[in-house]
């Protein structure tokens, strides 16, 4: 019984050495700016950022500020505001700062404060695997934000306000409950990425056609039958994705598309597809297509 209690001691000990940081004490972001300096750091300027190996880090060009909130345990960030940070060896408060990109994933945030729609400094931010029931439609007065980031959550409808954020560059609410994609979706006219994978939308709108900036589009893991004929406008750059949806078909317009299609897990006989299309079929983008980039430009 000793041994048994022992070795018991030591795995509950091995298991609080090795738990991510997701598993230690909640806390508030006011908590823990207490014991936490909060410092902006600026691409190019400094050697570390501060980022979780979970970040996306693809959006990032050089001078661009970030401050890294990832996985700190926060189920609050009230006061985000007013709360002071330090950039560039100045102090000031975080609602002074421009040109952010706000990591906040992984942590415990089941809602966001009235004033975090106030940040105008905020030009993306990440709030992946957190526990937001919705997208709060306060985000549409956020003018100069270009991306927002919601996979992992439990939202189950993109509020028609986001709809109205014509400036949206990168849209991304996979891993959710969906059950629709709104025909205004094609009013994001700017739109270079698209992903909206694993949820539970059975079709899509005629309108998203409108979307000719399109770079990536993963609808993966849902369960469309048809894509509209309209959606064969859009000359995806790089990928889109389909897999894992009962599809039987493409829109004909895909003959034109530069990038490639991925139809894993589909219905679709490539066999019946034109030479052109089952050219693309592929689960990689086309090598040479897509380099490395800082930051998404017009």
């Amino acid at each position: 019984m000793e041994y048994d209690v022992k070795a018991m001691m030591y795995v509950v000990a091995l298991f609080a050495c090795c738990a991510p940081t997701a598993l230690f004490a909640q806390q508030t972001l006011e908590q823990y700016a207490k014991s936490h300096p909060l410092v902006i750091q600026t691409v190019g300027q400094q050697a570390g950022l501060g980022l979780e190996a979970s970040d996306q880090t693809n959006n990032l060009a050089s001078g661009n500020k970030v401050l890294a909130l990832s996985n700190k345990g926060l189920t609050s960030i009230e006061g985000i505001a007013k709360l002071r940070v330090r950039d560039g060896g100045r102090d000031m408060a975080f609602s002074e700062v421009s040109n952010v990109h706000l990591f906040l994933s992984n942590n415990k945030l089941m809602s966001l404060p009235p004033e975090f729609f106030d940040l105008e400094g905020v030009r993306w931010v990440y709030l992946h695997h957190n526990q937001l029931d919705a997208i709060p439609p306060q985000f549409a007065r956020m003018k100069h934000l270009l991306g927002m980031y919601f996979t992992g959550n439990n939202i189950s409808a993109i509020p028609p306000e986001v709809f109205t954020m014509s400036q949206l560059r990168k849209l991304q609410v996979s891993k959710n409950h969906l059950t629709e994609l709104p025909s205004e979706i094609g009013k994001l006219t700017e739109l270079r990425h698209l992903n909206l994978a694993n949820n539970e939308i059975p079709a899509v709108p005629a309108s998203i056609g409108n979307l000719h900036k399109l770079r990536v589009c993963d609808l993966s893991g849902n369960k469309i039958f048809s894509l509209p004929e309209e959606f064969g406008k859009v000359k995806i750059v790089h990928q889109l994705r389909v897999s894992d949806n009962p599809l039987t078909g493409l829109p004909t317009g895909f003959v034109n598309m530069p990038g490639t299609i991925d139809i894993t897990g589909t219905k679709i006989d490539p066999a019946t597809l034109p030479p052109a299309i089952r050219a693309k079929l592929s689960r990689d983008k086309p090598p040479g297509k897509e380099k490395p980039r800082k930051t998404v430009r017009d």
